[in-house]
């Protein structure tokens, strides 16, 4: 589930790699390279070494917000929160994907009071032009955190203000399901997974989610990368 956390990331990337010639060393080219190309295990010194060097602060906070996902998704949630810190602190964001990336940080690593209060800074910026107000990934990611407080009631409620932003995106029906039935509403759970079966992604979901179809009564296509 990093889809929103990979897109916002590799346009942060993409705008790294647009800058002169002279502010991109060789190092951090190919640690952002590397990350493109999903091979983590290289990027990781690269990006490493990139940071050791003197870097414009534009790059800097690029290189530590993609090696803070590289972090995440070794489960080094500690070391994450502390790169998506520094970038934060390096260039004060004018997008909300900094602070969506670190409440995504804080939740996995169980931080969900921290998880929360970055994603609320998230709902203050304007996501697609001014006076859009927050989309869909800030909803998603708050609904997740709630969730995971327990505090059923109120992912219900971000879930729904956040499913018109994009209405299509089966994932942020599956997850108001999960509040639903959490409370004990099997019935509109079911509503929610039927919706988001018939708005299934092409590749299908992955196994833990799949699941959860099936024990509705739904098939969908299963997919494990």
């Amino acid at each position: 589930m990093h889809t929103f956390i990979r897109i916002g990331l590799l346009a942060l990337a993409g705008g790294a790699l647009t800058l002169p010639s002279f502010a991109q060393p060789a190092e951090c080219q190919a640690g952002v390279r590397a990350y493109t190309s999903k091979n983590y295990d290289d990027a990781l010194p690269a990006l490493t070494q990139c940071l050791s060097l003197s870097i414009p602060p534009e790059v800097r906070a690029v290189v530590f917000q993609v090696r803070a996902d590289v972090y995440s998704r070794s489960e080094k949630y500690d070391l994450a929160i502390a790169d998506e810190q520094a970038a934060i602190s390096t260039i004060p964001p004018n997008n909300p994907w900094p602070y969506i990336m670190l409440g995504d940080y804080f939740r996995k690593a169980q931080r969900l009071d921290e998880s929360i209060a970055a994603l609320q800074t998230a709902m203050k910026f304007d996501e697609d032009g001014p006076g859009s107000g927050p989309g869909m990934a800030v909803y998603y990611h708050l609904a997740q955190t709630l969730h995971a407080a327990k505090r059923y009631r109120e992912a219900i409620e971000v879930m729904t203000k956040g499913i018109p932003k994009q209405p299509d995106y089966a994932y942020a029906l599956y997850q108001r399901a999960l509040s639903y039935e959490a409370l004990g509403d099997r019935d509109q759970a079911k509503r929610d997974l039927f919706r988001a079966a018939e708005l299934a992604p092409q590749k299908g979901f992955p196994p833990d989610v799949a699941s959860k179809f099936a024990e509705y009564g739904f098939t969908v296509n299963v997919h494990k990368d």
